[in-house]
């Protein structure tokens, strides 16, 4: 069954966005390994795990789940409200 969902794109995988992620996932126990800001299996493996109860069981990390995690905390639309567009 196809799932399509949004996700972050490849540009914001810096090394720092990555080891926030795996920092956010290590707190949350999914995550065991070294914070290297490398977008390994290993982290790949542990964002399915957290997602995989309500989000895509994907090793793609979701917008939603990145929220969840506290890493992307507005969406545009939240965002616009606090600029006074919306």
């Amino acid at each position: 069954q196809e799932v399509a969902f949004e996700t972050i794109c490849p540009p914001a995988y810096t090394d720092q966005f990555v080891a926030t992620l795996q920092r956010a996932l290590a707190v949350r126990g999914f995550y065991a390994g070294v914070t290297s800001g490398v977008l390994d299996a290993d982290t790949g493996r542990a964002v399915q795990a957290f997602q995989r109860n309500d989000g895509p069981d994907s090793p793609l990390l979701s917008i939603a789940a990145a929220r969840r995690l506290g890493i992307v905390a507005l969406s545009p639309e939240q965002l616009a409200v606090l600029n006074g567009a919306g």
